[in-house]
């Protein structure tokens, strides 16, 4: 059995972060539904410190405007799914959707499957793919930044020490098409679990925006193979897209990701992108 060094329960962002300048290398204890399966979220050395992030009526907001949907970190991925249908989080949806049962759905926040720092969750894909910025706060303050800044140089998960995710800012957008795929037979907490996102935006015929994205023990994203595709006629040729799922696939390999995950990245990539116009229309 783990030993607890300390426990914090603030009450408010300031005591939060008064504890976090102690204690900088504390784990925050959102709805603890990762913690408590898995074992690779207590990778310190020593007793961990706890900090209890339940108490922080900041963290668990809802706001909306016709350009963003702003969510607290506190979120539960249920109260996500509570959200009225029409307002642009459809690919969010769905991803909280095929978490767990609805039982877990109620205790994992947005912040938590966002935080983990040994391999990435179901939820920053999808916020990659939409653009997402978050608010970290910590001793100096608070800054926004793109989700996709948690995300090393070799692919791997970057939350910086001694931050606290608040505060999550998905922008509003309408997609033509996206797609939300489990890679494999594992399931979360399972370290092969993966999952593939894919969205695209057409206009004219034409393929105006694309984001695809895959991550597990590694996120991978190749922003050059999707500006390659901007303005391409649709529905596009077998070997346009066999060469995306190429690129995405040897990117994934230099990132020293498993060959199986690579080899799905490239299929289901090719699939989406043969299968999105025709889903469209």
């Amino acid at each position: 059995m783990r030993r607890i060094e300390d426990v914090s329960a603030p009450s408010s962002l300031a005591e939060a972060m008064a504890f976090l300048r102690r204690r900088p290398g504390a784990v925050p204890w959102a709805g603890g539904t990762a913690l408590m399966t898995d074992p690779g979220t207590w990778d310190r050395p020593g007793g961990p410190s706890i900090l209890d992030l339940g108490g922080i009526p900041e963290l668990r907001g809802v706001t909306r405007s016709a350009r963003y949907v702003e969510l607290g970190a506190m979120v539960s991925l249920s109260a996500i799914l509570a959200l009225p249908r029409g307002i642009g989080l459809g690919m969010l949806r769905e991803c909280c959707l095929s978490v767990g049962t609805a039982f877990t759905r109620a205790m994992a926040t947005l912040g938590g499957n966002l935080c983990a720092r040994h391999r990435f969750m179901s939820c920053t894909p999808v916020l990659s793919c939409m653009d997402a910025a978050l608010e970290l706060r910590d001793a100096t303050g608070s800054r926004w930044s793109s989700v996709n800044r948690l995300v090393g140089e070799d692919g791997r998960p970057r939350f910086p020490e001694g931050s606290l995710l608040t505060r999550v800012r998905v922008p509003v957008a309408r997609w033509s098409s996206w797609a939300l795929r489990q890679m494999g037979e594992a399931r979360y907490p399972h370290p092969g679990a993966a999952v593939f996102v894919g969205a695209a935006r057409f206009e004219g015929g034409a393929i105006a925006e694309l984001r695809i994205a895959a991550a597990g023990l590694r996120l991978v994203r190749d922003r050059s193979m999707e500006m390659s595709l901007i303005g391409r006629r649709l529905p596009l040729s077998r070997k346009e897209s066999s060469t995306a799922g190429s690129s995405l696939a040897m990117k994934a390999l230099e990132l020293e990701a498993d060959r199986d995950f690579a080899g799905l990245l490239e299929s289901y990539t090719v699939s989406f992108l043969q299968r999105a116009p025709e889903e469209a229309l």
